[in-house]
């Protein structure tokens, strides 16, 4: 695995049954819940066998509508304060408090074509994930 830049990755719909299994599956190894799941997303990335230089080239342009996100954030909360806002080629093209009902619109036009869709809230949310401890005695 690649230790350069680290990104943050948002999963939401997680089945609880699985989550639970991917908890228990780090506790018994002693390791983070991020380890593991890095470890699986990087299996799977593999898994899918698609060269470097054959991989999407959208990851420039889904980088810069994030910049410009945060470059517009101050005068974007004003209008967009605690809703999913879907940003492509530096404009918000649409809105909505609802994740999955914006998800699916930006889907349906422009189907698995990179769009930012960050939550429109000052500061960045932080989300703790309790993780089994395994006393070891």
């Amino acid at each position: 695995m690649s230790t350069s830049v680290r990104k943050t990755l948002y999963v939401r719909g997680v089945p609880e049954p699985l989550l639970r299994r991917a908890k228990a599956l780090a506790a018994h190894r002693g390791a983070t819940l991020t380890s593991v799941v890095l470890e699986a997303l990087e299996s799977a990335v593999r898994a899918g066998d698609v060269p470097d230089d054959e991989a999407p080239d959208d990851l420039p342009l889904l980088e810069d509508d994030m910049t410009w996100y945060e470059a517009h954030k101050p005068e974007l909360l004003k209008r967009h304060r605690g809703e999913y806002v879907a940003v492509r080629s530096r404009r918000v093209i649409d809105h909505d408090r609802d994740f999955s009902a914006l998800a699916r619109r930006m889907f349906s036009r422009f189907g698995r074509g990179p769009v930012y869709m960050p939550r429109c809230q000052a500061g960045e949310r932080i989300v703790r994930l309790p993780s089994p401890r395994v006393d070891r005695r």
